[in-house]
């Protein structure tokens, strides 16, 4: 199929998606669902996000099909879009990570222990070897880590959250603290 026929077919869905016609709109979705979401994993090395960047940007189109037009040729445009919001998601993640990493350091300064300068900075150089050794795991098994012991989620909800089996969760958890082990031995 051509280029032109292609771009001509595509438009035509477009214009019975702006009618409200769902078959229209899951044949958009299943063409390209797939490859955007392979794009998206590019940046964001992440499955689980990859798939959310790209479900809300066909949600979007749904939600605003009345008026969504695509700017320029269909395909670039649903490309350009899933970018930016890959990038937003990344920009945003390292602002996340920021004040995490200050709200964890102002909860450690509020615990409140008796006065002991060698303990305190004990405590202080464990803590910053186990958050180094955290930030060394890979990085499925540094989120899951992070998920139980910072978030406090159960490997059940875990395995919810990432889309992924308990079972699996409870493989990764157990390299993870074997690998902190070894680290901070």
């Amino acid at each position: 199929m051509s280029d032109d026929l292609k771009n001509t077919v595509e438009l035509g869905w477009l214009d019975s998606i702006r009618e409200g016609d769902d078959q229209a709109f899951e044949k958009l979705f299943h063409k390209y669902y797939l490859p955007l979401t392979r794009f998206a994993w590019g940046y964001t090395k992440s499955k689980a996000i990859a798939e959310e960047l790209v479900q809300d940007l066909f949600l979007e189109i749904w939600e605003k099909r009345k008026t969504w037009t695509p700017f320029g040729e269909l395909r670039p445009c649903l490309y350009r879009i899933v970018k930016e919001k890959c990038l937003n998601h990344l920009k945003h993640s390292k602002v996340k990570q920021k004040y995490d990493k200050k709200w964890v350091e102002e909860w450690t300064n509020s615990v409140h222990l008796p006065d002991d300068p060698d303990r305190d900075d004990d405590i202080n150089r464990i803590i910053t070897l186990l958050n180094q050794a955290v930030e060394l795991l890979p990085e499925r098994s540094k989120m899951i880590y992070k998920l139980h012991k910072t978030d406090g989620l159960t490997y059940s909800e875990i395995a919810q959250v990432m889309e992924i089996s308990q079972k699996t969760v409870e493989s990764q958890m157990s390299r993870a603290l074997r690998t902190l082990r070894e680290k901070l031995a």
